[in-house]
């Protein structure tokens, strides 16, 4: 636990974090986010890549149009869909120490399968350019040729966020959002800012919470602008120096 003496320790917080890994886990939470945005952003760019195709009809479009406009607008669609719009995956390890968050984007396994295919068909298509029109090829193409190296190896890579416990924090609990907001009193960046839940289990970690900060501030209010305006907040997002 760390406390206000603790502050300008750059040392032993840098430590107590790398620890944070080799710590035993107390307690476990998975909380899904649900992401919609993509799903607007993916029907827009299909609507407007029809309209092209519609409005290029009137004077006939050949095999290349068609690819680029049906193929490519199908592609980024689902591009957009799978990822744009993947629900947030996110696990809570409660240690003695602090909380290891993993976080990463649902996303079907075969969707990076997919991916990975169109880069490798990238990586050929480029191949063949160099080996028909020469290394010039790269020139004109070579944005897409890093695009799809790059490509081949695209999977799924979680982040990884750790954070430790401050002495005096402040924690709120949004009855509407499901939401947890953390604020240490202290100038520094050492505590986890904010832990979204699940109808189920956001009661479970708010308790939780209150074992690992014996000294915290618990409030419980109805939506997350009224975090915003607590009095309490208002004081700790601001600490006083402290001696």
């Amino acid at each position: 636990m760390l406390t206000h003496k603790d502050i300008d320790n750059t040392n032993k917080i840098e430590a107590m974090r790398m620890a944070l890994y080799n710590e035993e886990v107390l307690y476990e939470y998975e909380t899904i986010e649900h992401q919609y945005l993509g799903y607007f952003a993916a029907a827009g760019f299909l609507s407007v890549m029809l309209w092209f195709l519609y409005d290029f009809s009137d004077d006939g479009i050949d095999a290349g149009e068609a690819i680029i406009f049906g193929g490519g607008g199908t592609i980024m669609t689902l591009f957009l869909i799978f990822f744009a719009s993947a629900d947030i995956r996110r696990v809570y390890k409660f240690t003695k120490n602090g909380i290891v968050t993993e976080q990463a984007d649902v996303v079907p396994e075969y969707a990076y399968k997919c991916i990975r295919m169109i880069g490798r068909v990238g990586v050929v298509v480029c191949l063949i350019a160099v080996v028909f029109v020469g290394p010039i090829a790269f020139i004109g193409a070579g944005a897409s040729a890093l695009l799809s190296f790059k490509l081949v190896n695209f999977r799924l890579k979680p982040m990884l966020f750790e954070s430790l416990y401050f002495d005096e924090s402040v924690i709120f609990k949004t009855s509407k959002e499901n939401y947890i907001d953390i604020t240490p009193n202290s100038p520094l960046f050492l505590s986890l800012d904010s832990i979204f839940c699940n109808k189920d289990n956001v009661d479970d970690i708010f308790n939780t919470l209150k074992e690992f900060y014996p000294n915290g501030h618990f409030y419980e209010v109805e939506k997350e602008d009224d975090i915003y305006e607590h009095e309490k907040f208002k004081e700790f997002l601001h600490p006083m120096d402290q001696d």
